[in-house]
């Protein structure tokens, strides 16, 4: 069988399909590089990073909003692939507060300082509750129900209360106080602001509560009460909460805890009428209740009344506990401003009480 060569010649055409093609390599791997050039420039931007910026991430942050922040304050120069990156990589656990990044820094950099953790823990949420001198226990419970936002009731932490669980390490078991007591749990609660977590309970605030009057009464030496005062360490604070019930000026807390002081030495009716109110629960008292037999009215039982009448303030504790050195036995309202004139005798005592009726301040 014969066979017929035949020789082909490459043309131009042939020559230039074969640029093309070298062509549309060279420019799909020019803009593949192009591409990983711009990308590697949005994880790791060209240069060293810049200035410290200080920003506060707040508690809840996702990745995204995370890499907003981060991106609007010109620390990595796009979120989306710090987003991307986190998904691929990882990303350390999270912590709220304050850091100190760097404009132009990698996201890895960013990274870093995030597994670090912050400059400053950020505060989580929290209630603050104000309980103001002078209540009584009922106020406090109102005061509790009228506080916004808080995660229990002002009846559930009553009943927290009357379980008995904790109570002031100074108060006698309920148990132990005379017949005729109102509210065994009176005077035991400081007076103060606290800041709970937004899921706090009812035992926690009682906890914190009667924790700061113990730690208070501590500070100011109610453990050697006896020797100070010569009663004991609840008698003063049963006479801390009649200073803070009586003074209405800062200046007269020393001299009525001494007047209530000599009073109990020498064993005279103490004669306080804030004790009536608070066995009536009214601010307007008549004859018949100033007359009334109770361990609470003070003008008729001699002593100290069974309980604290309000939960004293630091101030009203520290002035039972240290009296002022004197010799007053009375005491009545000398002027609008709420100050009292002191006096050692009766006569001395019924002139400035004259002058308190003249002034429409007493009855």
């Amino acid at each position: 069988m014969d066979f017929e060569v035949v020789w082909l010649r490459r043309g131009r055409g042939t020559s230039l399909g074969l640029l093309f093609v070298v062509g549309v390599i060279a420019l799909a791997a020019w803009v593949i590089w192009q591409a990983f050039s711009w990308a590697r420039e949005q994880v790791d931007p060209p240069g060293d990073p810049g200035a410290p910026v200080v920003l506060e991430l707040p508690p809840g942050s996702s990745t995204s909003g995370i890499s907003t922040i981060l991106e609007d304050a010109g620390v990595i120069p796009d979120a989306t692939a710090y987003e991307w990156y986190v998904r691929l990589k990882g990303g350390p656990a999270f912590q709220a507060g304050e850091y100190t990044f760097y404009e132009n820094s990698s996201v890895w950099e960013t990274l870093d300082i995030l597994r670090a953790g912050p400059d400053r823990v950020a505060q989580a949420a929290q209630i603050k509750v104000t309980i103001p001198e002078g209540l009584t226990l009922e106020q406090i419970v109102d005061a509790i129900d009228e506080t916004p936002d808080l995660p229990f009731t002002g009846a559930q932490f009553e009943a927290e209360l009357r379980l008995g669980r904790r109570t002031s390490v100074y108060a006698p078991a309920p148990g132990e106080l005379p017949e005729g007591t109102i509210e065994p749990y009176e005077g035991l609660l400081f007076p103060d602001t606290y800041f709970l977590a937004t899921d706090a309970t009812a035992a926690e605030l009682l906890d914190q509560m009667i924790g700061r009057m113990d730690q208070v009464m501590t500070e100011l030496g109610y453990g050697r009460a006896t020797e100070l005062v010569g009663i004991s360490a609840y008698d003063t604070l049963i006479v801390a909460s009649l200073i803070e019930r009586e003074a209405r000026v800062p200046g007269d807390r020393p001299k009525i805890s001494r007047v209530i002081h000599n009073r109990l030495v020498a064993g005279w009716l103490l004669g306080i009428d804030a004790t009536v109110v608070y066995a009536t629960g009214d601010n307007v008292l008549t004859v018949s209740d100033l007359a009334t037999e109770s361990p609470y009215n003070t003008r008729v039982s001699p002593g100290l009344p069974p309980t604290p009448i309000a939960s004293p303030g630091r101030a009203a504790l520290e002035a039972a506990i240290t009296p002022v050195v004197g010799q007053w036995m009375y005491y009545v309202l000398a002027d609008e401003s709420g100050r009292h004139a002191f006096s050692v005798s009766a006569e001395e005592f019924e002139r400035d009480k004259q002058r308190c009726q003249d002034l429409g301040l007493c009855g």
